[in-house]
This record gives C-alpha cells, structure tokens and sequence, in this order.
C-alpha cells in the first residue's frame, strides 16, 4: 500500500501539535490531588496573594530560577556582569513569572535592574501587556501596580523607558547627592530620602503598610529579599529549579553570605515538574512555593 504524500505531512503535524500542547502542561506532585495534569497559564493565579492576609497586612513574595547546583546566574562575558544562564530558562517559567506579576499591586525593584533594563540586556518587566491577565486582575479588584525603587547611589539614566512608568514610580534612597535629588524630583519623580548606608526591610515596610500595599513582588534580585527573610517579613517564596547543572565558580545564588542569625524554616505548600521535550530530549523544570515558618 502506497502512503500518499500528504498523510506524512499530517502526521508530521499531529506530532507537532501533540508536543506543543504537552509542552504547555504541568504535573502537581503536592499536594496531592485528582487533577495532578493541567495547563500552565493559570497555576499561579490561585489563589489571589492580595486576598490571603488580614486588611492592611502586606504580603511579600519572591521567586528565584535557579540550576540543581544552585545557580541563579552565572557571569556573562558579553554584559560583564551576573545574569541568569539561558540554559536554564524555558517559557513556562516565564508565563509563572507572568502570573505571579499579575499578582501585585506593587513591584519593588533596583538600581542594578533599571540599569540593565537601560543597557538592554534586562527585557522590561515592569508591565504585562498580557490582555489574559489584565482581565485577570480587573476580575479580582487588583489595583495598577505601583513600582518601587530602591537605590543607594541615585546611579541610573533617565530616559524613556523609565519615563513611560514616572506616575506609578516611587523612588526609596539614602543618598545625599543634592544634584541627583533635584534632577530626579525636577523630572516629576516621587523621591523619598532616608538616612543611614542602605534601606532597611523595616523602612520598605513601613512605607508599604503606609501606602496600604497588600501583595508585593520582589523582582530585584537576593539583596533586598536577603534583608526580608532575616527580618521575618517575606512571606512566600517561588522557587523554580531546573534539573541541569551549570557549574562555574562566578555565580550568584539565593542566600549569599552570613547574614542569618539562625537557620531559618520553609513549609512546602505546593510541588509541580514540568517536562518540555526539546529536539528530542527531555529538560525538566522543579516548581516549589514554600511558606516561611511563622507565616
């Protein structure tokens, strides 16, 4: 029996459908529960982080994508600087990512992303344009993200892509650069000055709890959310781990250095792996959400 051409192409394309939709899928490992298969757009999105605490009790969150050895990023020799291997990435941690923006109604960021996203080798992620997810959170009463930034130094561009955030951006400093001051506050940005070497967790969240902030996301990398795990403030962390190792001895990780007074306690609430298959091979992704004990 002779196969017509066709039918090869059909085949070809059923497999080809097949393999994307499978790769658009995620297992829940824990808890454990009937549906263990299901999309991924929506696994972040339930429940709603504004809805969780008690009223004006901010909840603050972060997540990490990292390698099974423990990297976050690795030295890029074309950026000269620590950015996240692109090993490691794939597009449902992004679209996880994505969800756990559209949870926010405020972002808490820093000088070393606002340059990076200047220098162009940091993508903007202060906005979603996500129609999806934008009905989402007009759905759910989340109101327009404000956007806070840290900075010691004051030392990053003005330009249009900041520009285009200046009403919903707030600007957290300890800097006494009368000149950087002026210039940011001439320029219609909300500046707030503090005193001593950095901002503080305590003083972040004083502001936030001022402002009446209920779900915040840290998307500024470990320092920040260094200072909150030891002043018992983050309240979840979204731990992504791809099932690769990377290697390199200039690296960046979750914790770096010795800033803990005591070890410091998770509660896993939730487990999924996903599996994407790649020119024929299978590249695995581990998803964990811990609650902070005492949380």
């Amino acid at each position: 029996m002779v196969i017509p051409p066709y039918m090869n192409y059909i085949s070809k394309y059923i497999k080809h459908n097949i393999i994307e939709f499978m790769n658009q899928m995620i297992n829940r490992i824990y808890p454990l529960s009937k549906n263990t298969v299901s999309k991924a757009n929506n696994v972040y999105l339930n429940p709603v982080l504004s809805k969780i605490n008690k009223p004006f009790k901010p909840l603050y969150y972060a997540n990490f994508l990292k390698s099974l050895d423990g990297r976050i990023a690795t030295y890029d020799k074309k950026n000269e600087c620590l950015l996240t291997p692109s090993s490691i990435k794939n597009k449902i941690d992004f679209n996880l990512f994505r969800q756990l923006h559209a949870q926010a109604d405020c972002l808490v960021t820093n000088t070393h992303y606002i340059n990076g996203l200047n220098k162009g080798y940091y993508g903007d992620i202060l906005s979603l344009n996500d129609s999806y997810l934008d009905q989402w959170r007009e759905k759910n009463k989340i109101e327009q993200q404000k956007i806070i930034i840290l900075s010691n130094s004051l030392s990053f561009p003005i330009n249009k892509k900041l520009e285009r955030y200046k009403e919903r951006i707030t600007i957290l400093t300890t800097s006494k650069n009368k000149k950087k001051l002026s210039s940011l506050k001439n320029n219609g940005y909300t500046v707030i000055r503090y005193t001593g070497k950095n901002i503080s967790g305590n003083q972040l969240n004083n502001y936030i709890i001022k402002n009446k902030f209920k779900s915040i996301y840290f998307i500024a990398g470990p320092t920040i959310v260094e200072q909150m795990i030891s002043k018992n403030l983050l309240d979840r962390l979204y731990l992504s781990t791809s099932i690769s190792m990377v290697g390199t001895e200039n690296y960046d990780s979750v914790i770096r250095g010795n800033f803990l007074k005591k070890s410091i306690k998770l509660e896993l609430i939730e487990m999924y792996m996903y599996t994407e298959i790649k020119d024929k091979e299978k590249e695995q992704t581990l998803f964990q959400v811990f609650n902070l004990k005492g949380k």
